[in-house]
């Protein structure tokens, strides 16, 4: 478990890097920024003059917890639940997690506008895939049930 755990982590920094040095060269092409320096968490950083090491710790840590709550959601799929109860779950738990620590990693501007927006587009997708995969797995079932009844 705590293999698994470190290796989430690990997978979470090497995504959260690599997308920093994309963004980086987007918002602050002189210098490597791997906190975006237009968002809150960055201004904050600027304004108490925080060393850059202790700025990338503080993004390492954040992408870590990331990778952790991806992997631990991709979990939920494997469970012995309803498809429709693994999806809310995965719903909620990346509304109250993914979010947070997006902000957090400087990813989404702080505005509660954009919140709500957000959450409207998540729902979104949310219901589209879980139609996708309700329509896969019933699929899947009624050809398990013809097998089963040519056996017969």
């Amino acid at each position: 478990m705590k293999k698994q755990i470190f290796h989430d982590a690990t997978a979470g920094v090497l995504i959260g890097l690599i997308l920093s040095i994309i963004f980086s060269l987007m918002y602050s092409p002189n210098t490597y920024a791997p906190l975006n320096p237009y968002s809150i968490i960055g201004q904050v950083m600027a304004q108490h003059q925080v060393h850059d090491a202790l700025i990338l710790l503080y993004c390492t840590l954040i992408w870590a917890a990331i990778g952790i709550l991806f992997n631990f959601g991709k979990r939920l799929f494997s469970r012995d639940w309803s498809l429709l109860r693994a999806t809310l779950t995965h719903f909620f738990l990346m509304l109250v997690g993914f979010i947070p620590l997006a902000t957090l990693a400087g990813w989404f501007p702080f505005h509660w506008i954009f919140y709500l927006q957000l959450i409207l587009e998540f729902a979104i997708v949310y219901l589209i895939i879980w139609t996708i995969s309700y329509k896969r797995a019933s699929k899947k079932v009624d050809h398990i049930n013809q097998l089963l009844e040519h056996k017969k």
